[in-house]
């Protein structure tokens, strides 16, 4: 099934203060808030990267932090209210996180849900 899936990518903040784990939590204070006010829920998954550029030919110790959503595509929302709730939840994120530099991706993506038996 198509839907949408939404990352950032989170630049600059330390990674012996801030966790996978920390983000997360930031993240559903956020994604709550915007819950309560909308009724749309936007989950995310967290992972942590490092920055690796072709100019400087090797690791060089950036972090980024990626929260990753996918729009559920049975969601009563439409891809709009979505995108409206989801930049919510990043004005959010950002700001408690003191405006770290980010990048957004949408892209269409196709996929399936399997339930528990």
């Amino acid at each position: 099934m198509g839907t949408k899936s939404y990352s950032i990518s989170l630049f600059g903040l330390d990674p012996q203060y801030y966790t996978n784990a920390t983000i997360g939590d930031i993240w559903n204070v956020a994604a709550n808030r915007v819950y309560e006010e909308t009724g749309i829920s936007i989950t995310g998954e967290v992972h942590e990267r490092y920055f690796v550029s072709p100019e400087m030919g090797s690791l060089n110790g950036s972090t980024i932090f990626m929260v990753e959503s996918k729009k559920v595509p049975n969601e009563v929302a439409t891809d709009a209210d979505y995108l409206n709730a989801y930049r919510a939840v990043i004005e959010e994120v950002r700001e408690r996180l003191g405006y770290p530099n980010m990048s957004l991706t949408v892209e269409e993506i196709n996929i399936a849900y399997f339930e528990a038996i």
